[in-house]
């Protein structure tokens, strides 16, 4: 994959996550969870 569709593909999916946090709140409270659920097994 050429850098530049790997931005963009990046890019695209960092939109659609943080629109999907703002606009359902389901998944986000599911995302929230794994979030913090690797947050307190890894963080020190």
């Amino acid at each position: 994959m050429k850098t530049k569709t790997y931005l963009i593909v990046c890019a695209a999916v960092s939109l659609v996550v943080s629109l999907t946090i703002l606009f359902v709140p389901a998944v986000s409270d599911t995302l929230e969870g794994a979030m913090l659920a690797f947050l307190a097994t890894y963080a020190r």
